[in-house]
């Protein structure tokens, strides 16, 4: 099978080669595109996502037994490189993705992505776990994983069963978002509900939401239907001013405003965003 350029696939004894695209779900649920029937592996075990162009990230999803990227055990999302050796359970992968994308095909497709771009209105959610260096330095590394590992299992399930879809992972946090449809306020809603919930446990975690436009489009076979746009920049410029506000859910004034009826928000106060002229007004919710 011949195979695009920076493409990325698996490689295991006795197995076939398993091409990536797009999520690939390792783990005991037949549901999963890598089954793994072994009593040391978990129903939703692990995932590699592909985000950005042509980056592979692997994410243990608290599994019992942990994921092990070069016989270390994984205790957050991590960017993966070619012969890098992946443990799950008593199985060996060997992560293969030999050609880097070029600088031309970078260019083709930042061409392709303008020419099928579409603005789409979106509800932007940035989760990011607090002091989180600080905590990884307090915590052995298994608990470390299976701590980290079981909160995002736990967001992405919240997510997912809301109708969102997480757009990145972050090493510490994601980026998720939802259409805005006729039940986007809805969903948002029920999903920051449960959320809010999952912020009583450890780990200790901010949430920050955004209303605006954004870009989509591109190849997805290489990653390039991630978001983009200023409003990525200024959700991500949120988190860092919740952050020092010590604001656990804070929402912008455009989501406040679609939000406002099915939750209630408090201002926050003006301040102002680097990269972005003006103050804005922000809501703790």
């Amino acid at each position: 099978m011949e195979l695009e350029e920076g493409a990325a696939w698996l490689e295991s004894t006795g197995r076939e080669r398993v091409v990536i695209r797009g999520n690939c779900s390792l783990g005991r649920s037949p549901k999963s595109a890598v089954v793994l029937e072994s009593p040391k592996v978990s129903r939703r075990h692990a995932i590699i996502n592909l985000q950005n162009v042509g980056e592979f990230w692997l994410i243990d999803l608290g599994s019992s037994n942990g994921t092990f990227l070069n016989k270390r055990r994984v205790h957050q999302p991590v960017r993966l490189c070619d012969m890098d050796q992946i443990t799950v359970g008593d199985t060996a992968f060997t992560f293969r993705q030999p050609e880097e994308i070029s600088t031309e095909l970078r260019t083709t497709m930042a061409q392709q992505t303008i020419r099928e771009t579409a603005n789409i209105p979106v509800w932007l959610l940035v989760a990011d776990i607090e002091n989180f260096t600080p905590l990884s330095r307090s915590m052995v590394s298994d608990k470390l994983a299976t701590l980290v590992g079981g909160w995002v299992s736990a967001c992405k399930e919240i997510v997912e069963e809301n109708h969102g879809e997480i757009d990145k992972y972050l090493g510490d946090g994601f980026l998720a978002y939802w259409h805005d449809d006729e039940k986007g306020a809805e969903n948002i809603s029920a999903g920051l509900q449960k959320l809010k919930q999952l912020q009583r446990n450890e780990p200790r975690f901010r949430l920050v939401l955004h209303h605006g436009l954004v870009s989509s489009g591109g190849m997805r076979s290489m990653g390039e239907e991630s978001l983009i746009g200023k409003e990525i920049i200024f959700v991500f410029r949120m988190e860092k001013l919740a952050g020092s506000l010590g604001i656990s859910l804070m929402a912008s004034e455009p989501a406040k405003v679609k939000l406002e009826p099915l939750m209630k928000c408090d201002p926050a106060g003006s301040h102002a965003l680097k990269g972005f002229e003006g103050e804005f007004q922000f809501f703790k919710c």
